[in-house]
């Protein structure tokens, strides 16, 4: 799959990190998780993710060069991605990447440099590696600074996103009409991923649940039957082209809601346009979470989470955080997930919704409709 980031020019992204590196005296920066090498460095290769043993690199300099280092299993793949031209690679099993990454430093000058790593994604092992080959070599954790260049989104990555949020609610919708009465959770998590797979999605994650099932964190579906009046809730999403993710959550009933049901919905839903209306650049993005957690008091829903949403991109849950202890201020270009839920104990009974928003200069923009009302699967 050919990368949109990376064919779109890395030069802006690579430009972040060269500011960076300015700003901290830095004479380079080397990024090593999948969500950094892959927006900085125009790549998908989900290895990264799946077999963590299997590093990739990308290593970024003060005069706006860049490398990549990569398994040489990946190496066509990800020529066929990035416009980074300098990619070198390494033998799996034969060669230890983490030494290849400091022969290559090595190479470039950099030994006795000051070098900025993304060490919180960095495997202890490795970071003792590179210590122990590099003596003079200083490494600078700058976590926070790598996740605040990627928070910013340029106008391409917000279409991106808006689309991809779109396609993964038009195939839960699709999905949900195929159902026939009396269908299973596996029936329906399984129609509804199967419509966005058609439309260009990799799975990445399904959350689905009916019943008591719903007061738990992240429930898979079961082969269960759904009774009547169940109240059920989806939180899915999936990867697409360039690794743009989706990240959405619905709640609904089999067959009719009762009043109570859909009330339940609806001050949900009130709590979630707080966060919506708090959107504003400038503000902490703290500000959203007490907006929605105040909201919820308003409302008389029970209330436990400690986050209210995040920003979204490659990573699934990317800066700024929305959660109570967050001072990033919000930007223009920062697209965010509010995603409010409320766990009902004495009903059995967990609701949940997710919606995605750019931050403008006129506040929130929604890139997705929210729900109007509980979703219906026939009874």
């Amino acid at each position: 799959m050919s990368s949109t980031l990376g064919r779109t020019s890395t030069a802006p992204k690579i430009e972040r990190l060269r500011r960076l590196m300015e700003a901290r005296g830095l004479d380079a920066v080397v990024v090593s998780s999948y969500q950094s090498v892959s927006y900085f460095g125009g790549t998908t290769v989900m290895t990264q993710v799946h077999l963590p043993d299997r590093l990739g690199f990308l290593v970024a300099r003060r005069d706006g060069a860049a490398t990549l280092l990569f398994c040489n299993i990946e190496i066509s793949q990800v020529r066929t991605q990035t416009d980074i031209e300098d990619v070198r690679e390494y033998v799996e099993f034969a060669q230890d990447p983490t030494v290849e990454l400091a022969r290559l430093l090595r190479e470039l000058g950099l030994v006795g440099g000051s070098i900025g790593l993304d060490t919180r994604r960095l495997p202890a092992a490795s970071l003792a590696t590179l210590q122990s080959e590099l003596a003079g070599l200083e490494v600078v954790p700058i976590d926070d600074e790598i996740e605040l260049a990627q928070a910013i989104k340029e106008p391409a990555e917000i279409e991106a996103l808006e689309r991809a949020a779109n396609v993964t609610l038009a195939a839960l919708e699709t999905g949900l009409k195929s159902l026939q009465p009396g269908c299973t959770e596996r029936q329906a998590s399984s129609a509804i991923y199967l419509n966005l797979m058609e439309s260009g999605g990799m799975p990445l994650f399904m959350v689905f649940a009916s019943g008591e099932r719903t007061l738990q964190g992240h429930p898979e579906s079961l082969a269960a039957p759904m009774p009547p009046g169940t109240i059920w809730r989806i939180d899915y999403g999936a990867r697409f082209e360039g690794g743009i993710n989706s990240d959405l959550a619905r709640t609904g009933v089999v067959g009719e809601a009762s009043p109570e049901q859909a009330a339940t919905l609806a001050a949900l839903r009130a709590t979630q346009d707080a966060g919506f209306s708090a959107i504003e650049p400038g503000r902490p993005a703290k500000d959203v979470f007490f907006a929605v957690r105040d909201e919820f008091k308003r409302q008389g829903l029970p209330f436990s989470m400690p986050h209210i949403g995040h920003g979204m991109g490659i990573g699934l849950h990317e800066f700024p955080m929305l959660q109570p202890a967050c001072d990033i201020r919000l930007e223009v270009g920062m697209v965010l997930n509010i995603e409010p839920m409320t766990l009902i104990a004495e009903r059995s009974e967990g609701y949940h919704t997710e919606d995605l928003a750019a931050v403008t200069e006129d506040g929130a923009r929604l890139l997705t409709p929210p729900q109007e009302g509980l979703l219906r699967i026939p009874a």
